[in-house]
């Protein structure tokens, strides 16, 4: 995993904590009320997408596919921030794309575990389980 995916992993994972109100001590503004609105951003661009969705591809192929695209979110995200973004919304299929098959979309999943059976936080041990590599990406 590249420095700047960690790294954007690392945001996201604090964006989530933020909206949940986690501060390490600060205030929430939303406790208080103090502003009416939040900046936000709307992003989609042509996704970089398996040129046939019903062919099966490798895991590699597939992360390779998803890992341009969150290049390109990245490059976004960081632009944002300079314009002080708060929330930023990306396309629900923006990173595999869309009109697979059962069968084709397989290399584009990652294994999640059953909560009811096993505790974990992809955020906190992303390496714990081998085959979650977008998730952390």
């Amino acid at each position: 995993m590249s420095g700047a995916r960690s790294k954007l992993a690392l945001f996201l994972c604090g964006c989530y904590v933020v909206a949940l109100g986690a501060h390490t001590g600060e205030e929430s503004v939303a406790d208080h009320h103090e502003a009416e609105y939040y900046v936000a951003a709307v992003y989609e661009h042509p996704s970089i997408l398996s040129l046939n969705p019903l062919a099966l591809i490798s895991r590699q192929e597939a992360l390779e596919l998803m890992n341009q695209n969150l290049d390109i979110y990245e490059q976004q995200v960081m632009t944002a921030a300079q314009k002080d973004v708060q929330i930023i919304v990306f396309p629900e299929d923006g990173i595999h794309g869309f009109n697979f098959t059962r069968t084709s979309i397989y290399p584009f999943l990652d294994f999640m575990p059953s909560p009811q059976v096993v505790r974990w936080n992809p955020c906190l041990e992303p390496h714990r389980f081998n085959d979650t590599e977008s998730l952390t990406l």
